[in-house]
């Protein structure tokens, strides 16, 4: 197996990690590319040109006005577009089979990984969303609860039965779906887990002003199979209240803005990040020059 991987941040190094000896797999070639050449194994070209399947993992930030930021993926699309023609001089006689497939592994709003397809058709496109959490990213890759691929099924199913099946076995659920609906899954997951953060610091406060006992109030609450145990802790993981980090806080906003664009009244979710700017008045993502929000 000829794997490539660009873009070797929290996620791409989690794939590495996941396609590696260290877990024991050892049918796997991997070829790593990153703009930072310390975290680069081999170059653009080497990656491109020797791997059959290429996980591609890069930021996509938001705007000032909250929108996503695709000009790194695109970008980078440019790139690879040109350099795979100039490596395979792409003409009459090109066939589809001589470029890789790319898993594109950054988060999309909807309709933008098939407009991404479009402007290169030469390319072939899945997206698979990534559920990690940068804390524990290559834990999470290696024992994951499912894969979402989209795109055109011919190129999913070929990620299923020659990159997951392989190194996961068949038991964990491969979903194939078209790109709109695989990119919708993944803010779905992420706006979800948000509104449980926000939710549970409102009623954290309500715990506080009452005299409630909030661990109490917690165990009470989870022992109800239905509510599941993750993001409810007040303050988080870091400590603080409220979501920061480099994924929530530019996916909530991202949906909301896309939400708008549609006519769509997303109420919830204007609640959601509201709370979210209440109780975490430091705005720390927008430290994350790059990554939560762009550095222009």
């Amino acid at each position: 197996m000829n794997l490539g991987i660009i873009g070797n941040g929290f996620v791409g190094s989690a794939v590495a990690f996941g396609f590696s000896s260290q877990c024991g797999f050892d049918e796997a070639t991997t070829r790593i590319y990153d703009k930072d050449n310390k975290k680069s194994t081999h170059s653009l070209s080497d990656v491109l040109t020797k791997s059959d399947y290429i996980f591609v993992s890069v930021p996509t930030p938001s705007n000032q006005d909250g929108s996503i930021s695709l000009k790194i993926v695109y970008n980078l699309f440019d790139e690879i577009n040109k350099t795979i023609n100039e490596e395979h001089a792409w003409g009459d006689g090109f066939k589809e089979a001589d470029s890789p497939v790319l898993i594109l592994r950054s988060t999309m709003i909807p309709g933008a990984t098939r407009e991404l397809q479009n402007k290169y058709p030469k390319l072939n496109i899945v997206f698979n969303p990534e559920f990690l959490t940068e804390r524990s990213a290559k834990f999470d890759f290696i024992n994951p609860a499912r894969f979402i691929l989209g795109g055109d099924a011919k190129y999913t199913n070929q990620v299923k039965e020659n990159v997951f099946v392989p190194r996961f076995g068949k038991h964990i659920p491969i979903i194939e779906t078209n790109y709109e609906t695989a990119e919708l899954i993944k803010y779905v997951g992420n706006t979800f887990f948000a509104t449980k953060v926000s939710f549970m610091n409102e009623m954290r406060k309500i715990s506080d002003e009452v005299g409630a006992n909030w661990d109490t109030v917690i165990e009470g609450f989870v022992t109800d199979g239905r509510v599941g145990h993750s993001h409810l802790n007040v303050p988080g993981p870091d400590g603080k209240y409220g979501f920061g980090g480099s994924c929530f806080p530019k996916d909530v906003q991202a949906l909301l803005k896309f939400g708008k664009d549609l006519d769509i009244n997303l109420n919830t979710l204007k609640g959601v990040w509201d709370t979210n700017l209440e109780v975490r008045p430091e705005r720390d993502w927008e430290e994350l020059k790059g990554r939560a929000v762009t550095d222009e």
